[in-house]
């Protein structure tokens, strides 16, 4: 038996089958319904138009999700797609919603400033062409000295290829080796002029990350193990744009917060429509504390990262 209606099972089958690849026997031993009801299931969605170019509908659960989000964290947008059957597929799920939101949302003459991650990479490298007029992409984070796929210069400059926009980089690394250091590399005048860009900007896309050994940050080997474990002890949820936040949104007092070469976080609020995009129930807590400190008006993510949010 399954706890789903009939329509949510149609829903699910399909974003099972078209956007995550899974095959028909594993979907069905998922639901927990006949391989053969799955086939007449995708059928039924393809012939009913619920199958397009993407999945036109989501689960039922998914959009009260998104009604409660509205509510309690006054959103003006939010996105919540399906649990993947793999936990591991959240950021792709999350990334391909980022992707469609955005190549809708940019528009002519409007300035984007962009962070960094796993998510914001995939959604950017999935998002279609869609070339504007007189558009700018601002990188809201200093870059990496070693060319890597992540690399936040790549993220800005994929978005500004895509919309055929100008693309303005920090030219300063993501993290200084001192404090004195990241203030000497910040008020330099190349710096600030890039920096005075990003606080014109309309709209800005961000993720957040974990302090988990599954986090960006933590893969690229920017802090070592003991200022992890500070970090943590100082209550840290995770990071936004590298600075890391505490559960009531505010910035953790640590050295490392006074390395980072990036836009100021707690200056997001002020930019008319802030994105998040972010998914998995290891980021509940940093969502829920970067929601409070941007007072982002559109979070895109995940079924088991919204209950995680509005459980709280």
């Amino acid at each position: 038996m399954t706890a789903y209606s009939e329509d949510e099972l149609k829903i699910r089958a399909a974003w099972l089958y078209y956007v995550e690849g899974n095959t028909q026997e594993r979907i069905s031993e998922q639901l927990s319904v006949s391989r053969m009801k799955i086939h007449r299931l995708l059928v039924a969605a393809r012939e009913e138009g619920v199958i397009q170019f993407r999945i036109r509908d989501k689960a039922d659960s998914c959009f009260l999700l998104e009604e409660q989000l509205l509510k309690r964290f006054g959103l003006t947008e939010a996105i919540v797609v399906p649990r993947p059957a793999e936990a591991a597929a959240v950021h792709l799920l999350v990334a391909q919603a980022a992707s469609l939101y955005l190549a809708n949302a940019a528009a002519d003459a409007m300035t984007i400033g962009v962070g960094w991650g796993r998510t914001l990479n995939q959604a950017l490298r999935r998002m279609t062409a869609r070339p504007l007029k007189q558009a700018t992409v601002v990188s809201l984070l200093g870059g990496l000295t070693k060319a890597q796929p992540l690399n936040p210069t790549e993220c800005a400059w994929e978005l500004a290829e895509k919309i055929d926009a100008a693309c303005y980089l920090l030219p300063v690394p993501a993290y200084a080796d001192r404090p004195e250091m990241r203030d000497a590399f910040m008020s330099q005048r190349a710096v600030q002029e890039v920096i005075n860009r990003a606080r014109r900007a309309d709209m800005a896309l961000v993720s957040v990350g974990s302090l988990g050994p599954e986090g960006t940050i933590s893969n690229y080997g920017f802090l070592d193990i003991e200022e992890f474990e500070e970090l943590k002890a100082l209550g840290a949820t995770g990071d936004i744009l590298c600075s890391f936040l505490g559960e009531d949104g505010g910035l953790i007092d640590h050295p490392v917060n006074r390395r980072v070469c990036a836009f100021p976080p707690e200056e997001l609020s002020r930019i008319p429509k802030v994105v998040i995009a972010s998914g998995g129930y290891e980021k509940v807590g940093v969502l829920r504390a970067a929601l409070a400190l941007t007072r982002a008006s559109v979070l895109i993510t995940d079924e088991t990262a919204a209950l995680g949010l509005l459980a709280g």
